[in-house]
C-alpha cells in the first residue's frame, strides 16, 4: 500500500492530502495540463506520485465496462444501464452546459434563491463537519479525475467551455437547486435520463463519494432533496419539455429526434392534448403501452415470461446463500438480496439468476411473469447513489458497471415471490438505481407475511418505478427450469420485449 493509499484510509486526513498535493495542481496547473500529452510517469501509480510530493502524472485514469475502454467516441452503451452512459460523457454533455447556465444566471444576478429544501440540506451539511469534509473531498477527488483525462477528452471539455467538474462548495448546491426545479431533457447525443446522476457521475465513484452515499444519516438528509424534486416532477410545471406549441425546443421529448430514438414506440398517447395527454413529467415517464402491443408468449402452464422490458446484463448459473457481493467480480448474495430473510433466500440457493436493466426510454411498469400465485411482496428500503466500495480500488479506475451486480443488495427494491405449479418459486426483484429509488407496488398485489397467497395471471400489472427505473432480476429454484439462450448470453444492447419467454419448466420442451 502506498503512502497516499494508507492516508486515505483515515477520513480525517483526506482533505489535508488533497490540500497539500492535489489542489495546487488542479487549480494552478490545469491550463498547462490540459495541453500536455499523456506520459507514463515511469510506471508510478497516481497515488505513489502524489505521496512522493510530485503532481499527478498526465497518464489518464481508465474507465471500462470490462469489454473495452470508454472514450467520447465509444461511450460504452452498457455503462450505468444507459442512465449515465459514461462518466466522461455525463460531464461533457450534461454537466458542462448546466454549469454554464448556472454561471450565466449568477453573473446576471438572476440566480434563484435556493429551494427551501436545498437550503436546509446545505445548512445541514455545512454545520456537520464530517459530512462537510466528505462533500468537499468528493469534489476535489472528482476534479482530479477530470483533470487527468486523456487529451482528446480534455479538448472536448475545453470546447464545451469547462475545466473542472465543479468549481466550489456553493456551486454544488446551486446546481442541485437548478436540477430539482427542472425536468430531465431528451438528448440525442447521450441519454442522461437522470440529471442528478449526471451531476454526481464522477463524484459518487470517488472514495469520498462511496463513503457519503453508504451513510444512512447522509442518505436520510439527501432523500429530502430528492423528494422535493419528485414533487416537482409530479406537477404540471414539469411538462415544459412536452410542449405541443414548441415540439422542437431544446430537450423536447416530443421532438423528431425523440421519436426517432423510440421514445414513443408502442406507447399510448394523444398528440392533440397538452403534454401528449400526460399531466406531469412523471406520468409521461411511466407512460403505458398501447393496448395489445405486448403479448405474453408461450404456454403459461410451462413457462416464465419477462415481466418488464429488459436488456440482458448478467447471468449466474448457481446462486449462493451468502458471499462477498461487494468485492470486484462478486456474485449475488441471496441473504443480502432478500434483506436477511433466510427462508426466502434458501428457496433459490443453487438456482439460476438473470439480471437486466431498463434504459431511460424503456417502459417502466412491471407485470406478473407467471400464471400461478403471488406468495409475498414488499418494498425493501435502501441507499441512493451507493457504488461498490472498492470499484475505485486502483488509482483512477472508475468501473460504473461494476456496481450493477452490487446495487441489488443495497438499493431500494420491490421484491415479489411467485409460485408456479411446474416452474417452482420465482422471484422478481425491481431495483431503483441512483436517484430512481421509489418503487411502487399496486395495492391489490401487496402480500404480507401470514397472508394467503393470491392467484395471479401473466401480464397483470403489479407495480412501477416512480421517475423511471433501473435494473431488475429474475431468480429461480435449482433444477426447476431451463433458461433461454439470450438470458444466459453475454451483456447486450438489444432490448428483449416484455412478455418474451425467459424460462421453461424442465422436461417441457
Amino acid at each position: 500500500m502506498s503512502k497516499l493509499q494508507l492516508l486515505l484510509t483515515d477520513p480525517f486526513t483526506v482533505q489535508i492530502v488533497i490540500a497539500k498535493y492535489l489542489l495546487p495542481w488542479t487549480n494552478t496547473s490545469l491550463s498547462t495540463t490540459l495541453n500536455d500529452d499523456p506520459t507514463s510517469n515511469n510506471g508510478q501509480t497516481l497515488a505513489q506520485s502524489v505521496a512522493a510530493g510530485a503532481p499527478p502524472p498526465a497518464q489518464p485514469p481508465i474507465e471500462t465496462t470490462g469489454r473495452g475502454l470508454l472514450t467520447l467516441e465509444n461511450a460504452g452503451a452498457l455503462q450505468m444501464g444507459f442512465w449515465v452512459p459514461n462518466r466522461v460523457y455525463a460531464h461533457v454533455k450534461f454537466l458542462a452546459p448546466l454549469r454554464t447556465q448556472v454561471s450565466k444566471l449568477y453573473e446576471s444576478k438572476q440566480l434563484k434563491d435556493l429551494h427551501p429544501v436545498v437550503a436546509d440540506f446545505k445548512e445541514w451539511v455545512t454545520s456537520h463537519s464530517v459530512y462537510r469534509m466528505w462533500v468537499r473531498a468528493m469534489v476535489e477527488q472528482a476534479n482530479t479525475f477530470i483533470a487527468t483525462l486523456d487529451r482528446v477528452t480534455k479538448d472536448q471539455i475545453k470546447k464545451d467551455g469547462d475545466t473542472l467538474w465543479i468549481s466550489n462548495y456553493d456551486e454544488i448546491f446551486n446546481i442541485m437547486n437548478a436540477i430539482i426545479q427542472t425536468s430531465p431533457a431528451f438528448n440525442n447525443t447521450v441519454q442522461v435520463g437522470c440529471p442528478m446522476s449526471g451531476f454526481l457521475a464522477v463524484g459518487m465513484g470517488t472514495q469520498a463519494g462511496v463513503a457519503l452515499f453508504h451513510d444512512a444519516t447522509f442518505n436520510g438528509q439527501f432523500q429530502k432533496v430528492l423528494n422535493a424534486w419528485n414533487a416537482f416532477l409530479k406537477s404540471p410545471k414539469s411538462l415544459d419539455k412536452l410542449d405541443i406549441t414548441n415540439p422542437e425546443k431544446p430537450g423536447s421529448w416530443i421532438s423528431k429526434e425523440a421519436f426517432k430514438a423510440g421514445v414513443w414506440d408502442d406507447i399510448q398517447y394523444d398528440p392533440t392534448q397538452p403534454g401528449y395527454g400526460f399531466d406531469s413529467w412523471n406520468s409521461f415517464f411511466t407512460r403505458p403501452f398501447a393496448p395489445g402491443v405486448r403479448s405474453f408468449d408461450g404456454n403459461g402452464t410451462n413457462v416464465v415470461n419477462v415481466g418488464c422490458e429488459t436488456t440482458p446484463w448478467a447471468y449466474v448459473q448457481s446462486a449462493d446463500q451468502e458471499c462477498n457481493f461487494w468485492i470486484k467480480d462478486g456474485q449475488y448474495s441471496l441473504i443480502d438480496l432478500f434483506a436477511s430473510k433466510s427462508d426466502i433466500a434458501s428457496l433459490f440457493v443453487g438456482g439460476p439468476v438473470y439480471q437486466g436493466f431498463l434504459s431511460a426510454v424503456h417502459y417502466h411498469r412491471w407485470h406478473c411473469p407467471i400464471d400461478g400465485q403471488l406468495v409475498l411482496s414488499w418494498v425493501e428500503p435502501g441507499t441512493y447513489f451507493a457504488q461498490r466500495p472498492n470499484q475505485g480500488q486502483n488509482p483512477g479506475l472508475w468501473e460504473g458497471m461494476g456496481s450493477q451486480t452490487y446495487i441489488p443488495h443495497v438499493a431500494t427494491r420491490a421484491i415479489f415471490i411467485f409460485k408456479h405449479p411446474k416452474c417452482g418459486h420465482v422471484a422478481m426483484v425491481c431495483i431503483g438505481m441512483v436517484e430512481v429509488s421509489t418503487c411502487i407496488i399496486e395495492k391489490d398485489w401487496i402480500v404480507k407475511p401470514g397472508d394467503d397467497p393470491k392467484p395471479i395471471s401473466r401480464g397483470t400489472e403489479i407495480g412501477h418505478f416512480e421517475f423511471g427505473g433501473s435494473t431488475h432480476m429474475l431468480l429461480f429454484e435449482k433444477d426447476k427450469v431451463t433458461l433461454e439462450d439470450w438470458a444466459k448470453g453475454p451483456p447486450s444492447v438489444d432490448v428483449v420485449r416484455m412478455g418474451s419467454v425467459i424460462a421453461s419448466a424442465l422436461g417441457s420442451n
